[in-house]
């Protein structure tokens, strides 16, 4: 039997990779026939470039650039010499997970450590960049990055502001004298699965700020910034974020790049994907083993998870989920192709025990489901 295993990471406690490792692990321990395919995979955030690089076979580059509150830190991203294309994920110098809980504040922080990677890559020759946006901790619109290309934002007396979330209600005006000239001929593409508005209810600031720091009256202050710094797009470059599908992805990154840069914003998990050659697996596939962190009403929205099982069923393959939590059950039941769902979890126990204790937990529903796939024949 082939078993293709293609989980997303368990947020916080294992990668993609090694829950991989973990399953395969323990389904030969029961099922030594079985033949493993593995191809760990990832949303957009933590985990995309080891997932693309799966097929990709790109370098990674190390930088020397800043973390979001601008403490000095080293960061990588994937640089493919073939096609002379960079694939930059912000977590790595912009994330939250670089954060103490403590020193959650989008307010002061910024995605300028992105822009240092990205100015890295265009001086490697880079043609065509891809950001993905997932786990930040910044709601600045993406002028930390800007600025590190040579764009200033200037408030009402004409002074440089700092590209933090809090000077986004400031801008008045958009510099471009310095921006660095290779910018007008690289292509440049946002991957997200957010769909989110620049601001508003729906908006980065609403949505997405409260995990990174702010309370609501920052919440109120921080939208009415990115409605600012909206019109002043739209005023200087005839463009308003707040028209695009996705804007408000990375704290406003998506839309304010989409004016700045003439980026294109894609969807996320349809590129990672199609890269990894996710079809053409299933197509020699018996039996499909996936899953995240928790499983709830949010995995269906179009994203990672529910597009690989929509691949799945049109290859007939069918599926079975493994997760830390497993919410929204009458959901799960609902889906056509999911053979069985199940949490790993095996009795009440503490987040920090279970978080602990993941390698070992997923590993035993490995034994367990090979033991169960021996006695399934192939054809369902």
């Amino acid at each position: 039997m082939k078993i293709l295993i293609a989980p997303d990471k368990f947020k916080d406690a294992l990668s993609a990779g090694d829950i991989c490792t973990c399953l395969e692990k323990g389904i030969l321990t029961t099922f030594p026939e079985a033949k493993c395919i593995l191809l760990p995979l990832a949303d957009g955030g933590e985990g995309t470039l080891e997932s693309l690089n799966t097929n990709l076979k790109g370098e990674f580059i190390k930088v020397e650039t800043f973390d979001p509150l601008q403490r000095a830190i080293s960061a990588t991203y994937l640089f493919v010499e073939k096609t002379k294309t960079a694939i930059i994920e912000m977590a790595r110098a912009s994330g939250i997970e670089l954060l103490l809980s403590q020193e959650r504040n989008c307010f002061k922080t910024s995605s300028y450590g992105t822009g240092i990677l990205i100015s890295d890559a265009i001086q490697k020759g880079a043609k065509e960049i891809t950001l993905t946006v997932g786990g930040t901790a910044t709601n600045d619109a993406g002028m930390g990055i800007a600025s590190a290309l040579g764009f200033n934002f200037l408030d009402e007396d004409e002074q440089i502001l700092e590209p933090i979330g809090e000077n986004l209600i400031k801008v008045k005006k958009v510099e471009t004298a310095n921006v660095l000239s290779e910018l007008s001929s690289i292509k440049f593409t946002i991957a997200t699965d957010v769909t989110n508005p620049f601001y508003g209810e729906s908006g980065a600031a609403y949505v997405f700020a409260r995990q990174k720091g702010a309370d609501d009256e920052g919440i109120k202050y921080l939208d009415k910034g990115l409605k600012n710094f909206a019109e002043v797009l739209e005023n200087q470059f005839k463009q308003n974020p707040q028209n695009l599908i996705g804007s408000g992805a990375g704290g406003g990154v998506s839309g304010g790049l989409s004016v700045l840069l003439n980026a294109k914003i894609i969807s996320a998990a349809s590129w990672i994907l199609e890269i990894n050659n996710t079809e053409e697996l299933l197509k020699n596939t018996d039996i499909l083993i996936t899953g995240e962190g928790k499983v709830d009403s949010q995995t269906w929205d179009g994203k990672l998870i529910s597009q690989l099982l929509d691949k799945a069923n049109q290859a007939n393959v069918p599926v079975i989920i493994i997760c830390g939590t497993l919410q929204d059950i009458p959901t799960v039941a609902k889906q056509e192709g999911i053979l069985y769902a199940t949490s790993i979890l095996n009795a009440p126990i503490s987040l920090e025990q279970a978080l602990k204790e993941t390698p070992q937990l997923v590993e035993n529903q490995g034994v367990l489901l090979g033991r169960l796939l021996r006695k399934i024949p192939r054809e369902f």
